[in-house]
């Protein structure tokens, strides 16, 4: 058992709210991992990634998906007893202003879990994956949609380590195994590679343009040397205090 779902095994929350859900991946995991729970809701500020997690979640239970602002969350105050945040905080322009606003509409002694992986890898391959988010943050922003680099371990702990945790638990989470020049997996990035190469198209300025061609250019050669693997990811999980925040009595 990975230690991402041993650690949503021994959680049996009532309510759930994901900010950030993206298409609904972890939302899934939630769903298939938590010990229990009651209902998930999966949110996010675009509704073309609502209108995706609703139909990929639509084969669950009690799981929906809605539109909310991570910023100013449209919940009263202690409505959930977990909140759960994954690979998103570095999409957000005050990360810290999101953390606060997951712990106010959280239960007194509920669970905030965040998953995200981070630039602190120590292989070719994974650091390739920290190179492309970077050269995918800045195409990103250069177009107008706020995206961050990587965070670092230290980033998380100065995030993370607050007095409102009564517990909380941080865990490293490997990179996956598998081949890092496997052809499907190559085939995928080049087709991302693809895709920004458009965004690059659309920007206004043609230095700025050149710059990101370049460094696409780079990147690629390091891939076809080195190959991809998914950067390592850090698991936090804090529980505020009071309560048992629907924390499982084992």
């Amino acid at each position: 058992m990975d230690i991402l779902t041993e650690r949503l095994a021994s959680l049996t929350p009532s309510r759930v709210l994901e900010i950030a859900t993206g298409s609904g991946g972890f939302a899934r995991r939630l769903a298939s991992c938590l010990g229990s729970y009651g209902d998930i809701l999966a949110t996010d500020s675009a509704s073309r990634a609502v209108e995706a997690a609703a139909r990929n979640l639509a084969d669950l239970r009690d799981v929906r998906a809605e539109l909310a602002d991570a910023n100013a969350l449209p919940f009263p105050d202690a409505a959930f007893d977990l909140v759960a945040i994954a690979n998103s905080l570095h999409h957000f322009e005050d990360p810290s202003r999101v953390i606060a606003e997951a712990l106010r509409v959280l239960t007194p002694g509920g669970a905030l879990v965040v998953f995200e992986m981070h630039r602190n890898a120590e292989t070719e391959p994974e650091r390739n994956h920290v190179r492309l988010h970077r050269f995918w943050a800045r195409v990103d922003t250069a177009g107008g949609v706020y995206h961050a680099e990587t965070f670092d371990e230290a980033r998380f702990h100065s995030l993370l380590g607050l007095l409102e945790f009564s517990e909380g638990s941080w865990d490293p989470v490997p990179s996956e195994g598998g081949d890092p020049k496997d052809p499907g997996l190559l085939a995928e990035i080049a087709g991302t590679f693809a895709a920004y190469r458009q965004k690059i198209a659309s920007i206004p300025s043609p230095d700025l343009r050149a710059r990101l061609e370049a460094e696409a250019r780079e990147a690629e050669v390091l891939v076809r040397e080195h190959g991809f693997r998914s950067a390592p990811s850090i698991l936090f999980v804090g529980h505020t205090t009071g309560g048992d925040g629907g924390r499982s009595c084992s």
